[in-house]
């Protein structure tokens, strides 16, 4: 998510990508944020050290059980509103329980290979 931000400020190219919309709106819930916010601090930032952290200072839930919570989302976690998006860019044909981020990761190792 971070170099997506990154890739929306000016002289980036953010191609098919998207942030605010999909898995990462959860994520900016379950921190309490705004896309909004996320970019701004972002673009602010020199480290994604400095950009977790502050993530971390505005969530009032616990590091552990935040962690536990965006770490266990699976296909089954995704917004009947955005199953198709979702579907359209990482396939229909993943199993309900397969984690969401593992699915993110894999299409960015497919897609960043060079």
């Amino acid at each position: 998510m971070i170099d997506i931000a990154r890739a929306m400020l000016p002289g980036g190219n953010v191609g098919q990508y998207q942030i605010g919309r999909g898995m990462s709106s959860a994520v900016f819930r379950a921190f309490g944020v705004s896309t909004a916010q996320f970019i701004d601090v972002v673009r602010r930032a020199s480290t994604d050290d400095d950009v977790a952290a502050w993530l971390c200072s505005q969530s009032s839930v616990a590091a552990a059980a935040l962690s536990r919570r965006l770490t266990n989302l699976t296909v089954a976690d995704v917004p009947e509103e955005l199953r198709a998006d979702f579907q359209r860019f990482y396939g229909g044909d993943h199993p309900t329980d397969r984690c969401v981020f593992d699915i993110l990761e894999a299409d960015d190792a497919r897609t960043f290979a060079k």
